[in-house]
């Protein structure tokens, strides 16, 4: 009769373990978010532990901008093509609990927009060199700045979204939304978040606390398409779609679905889902992304208070989904609102709406965006938590777009769950190859029960 080895089974049964794990870890970014509620509190040491594992890059820039500059509750910056600074504040305004009636509208109809400028533009040294904005805007949201030097700007009280030329400031050039109404049609936005610029011209606006949808527009403000969802599991369902970021390199918007803690991307072209990517070492609330075309694609990424982790900056890669860094000003941010990155990834900006200031960070490692990512940091768990592998992205074939042109009759759909029944099929698959396994070493075990088996 054959003898059992005395480690056989309890091989088999690491084996499934593995398995097991690791198909949970897949499968990390269908766990509901408030099931990183506490998390940080109770664990603690995994934090730090898988923190250290990540470069600590970019680096913190001190006494930046120059502290002559004042301002509020720092709502959003962009770049432009020259590398200047814009940082969107609300001056003395600040949104609070009574800041908006139940049905979203603003509860200061009536008074003065803010007299001070709400637009300050800092050179890299810490300079102000110029500011706009004086009473236009009542509680600055997004801005963002397109290739030929137009500011897009939103405002969440006026309901609003506007575009500014470079040689006409105190006039928009374009406004979308009608002043001070929320709504969920065509001619109203509900709270504006953000607006995102393709070289095109067209341009898409995540709308955003109230309506959960991203809308593109052609040049001229004519609706193009529309996706999201309010209710449901799929990855067209947003909660708070906060920012965007554009991966023009790779035909992508990007989305910061704010209380779903995941960055969303979707085709520019027509809106299909491509991938989303979250983790537990960020939590349940991303509040901003950009995106940089180094290494082959990196990510910038802060998340919040409130969210079950540290509140910090990460930087992820976009091809695997591995993070590769993190970064935060005296070990954390206290209320980080948006981010901005030059192309190189040398310099990123994360503002804060309390305290009120922005933060520079610096990354002098030479940079050359057509060099391919890098291998990740031997860091598993966070690897295999923070996203899926875009390889087998490449293999899963979705049922479509939840996008609809806008018409007479529009409406939000969602794709179907093919990426989680295809991960369900692979998990399933993988665990009973593992009880299989283990059933057949019981089976031998059987054979020689008779027998005392080494210790």
């Amino acid at each position: 009769m054959k003898s059992l080895s005395s480690t056989t089974v309890p091989n088999v049964v690491n084996i499934l373990l593995v398995l097991v794990f690791n198909f949970i870890y897949i499968s990390a970014r269908r766990v509901p978010v408030n099931d990183y509620y506490g998390l940080y509190e109770h664990h603690q040491p995994q934090f730090a532990a898988a923190l250290e594992k990540l470069e600590h890059e970019p680096k913190w820039v001190e006494n930046w901008p120059d502290s002559s500059i004042t301002m509020g509750q720092v709502s959003g910056v962009a770049l432009d093509s020259s590398g200047l600074l814009l940082v969107f504040h609300r001056g003395p305004n600040i949104w609070g609990a009574s800041t908006f009636s139940d049905r979203n509208v603003y509860n200061g109809i009536g008074e003065k927009p803010i007299p001070e400028p709400t637009i300050l533009v800092i050179n890299d040294t810490g300079e102000l060199v110029d500011k706009w904005g004086q009473n236009l805007f009542y509680m600055p949201h997004g801005i963002t700045v397109d290739t030929v030097g137009n500011v897009w700007l939103t405002d969440v009280a006026l309901h609003q979204v506007f575009k500014f030329t470079p040689d006409q400031r105190d006039k928009p050039a374009m406004v979308l939304g009608e002043k001070f109404v929320p709504g969920d049609d065509e001619s109203h936005f509900c709270k504006p978040s953000a607006v995102a610029v393709l070289s095109s011209g067209e341009f898409f606006v995540a709308d955003g606390y109230c309506n959960t949808r991203i809308i593109k527009f052609a040049p001229d403000g004519t609706r193009i398409l529309q996706w999201g969802k309010r209710y449901g599991e799929s990855p067209f369902v947003f909660k708070v779609p906060h920012a965007l970021t554009l991966a023009e390199d790779r035909g992508a918007v990007c989305v910061a679905d704010r209380e779903r803690g995941r960055v969303a991307c979707f085709r520019a072209d027509n809106g299909t889902y491509l991938a989303a990517y979250s983790s537990w070492l960020i939590g349940d609330r991303l509040f901003s992304v950009a995106y940089a075309p180094v290494h082959g694609g990196r990510l910038y990424v802060v998340n919040g208070p409130g969210g079950g982790a540290p509140v910090r900056g990460y930087v992820v890669d976009y091809e695997s989904g591995r993070m590769v860094g993190t970064f935060a000003p005296d070990g954390k941010f206290s209320n980080p609102h948006d981010i901005a990155v030059t192309s190189d990834g040398s310099r990123v900006f994360v503002p804060e709406l309390d305290p009120y200031r922005v933060c520079k960070f610096i990354d002098d490692t030479p940079r050359n965006a057509t060099e391919s990512a890098p291998p990740a940091k031997p860091t598993a768990n966070i690897v295999l938590l923070f996203g899926l592998q875009r390889d087998s992205l490449k293999k899963v074939q979705l049922s479509g777009s939840s996008a609809v042109p806008v018409g007479p009759v529009s409406a939000w759909g969602a794709v179907s769950g093919a990426m989680g029944a295809a991960l369900g099929a692979v998990g399933a698959a993988l665990l009973a190859l593992g009880a299989l396994a283990l059933l057949r070493a019981r089976n031998r075990g059987k054979e020689v029960e008779a027998e005392p088996l080494v210790q």
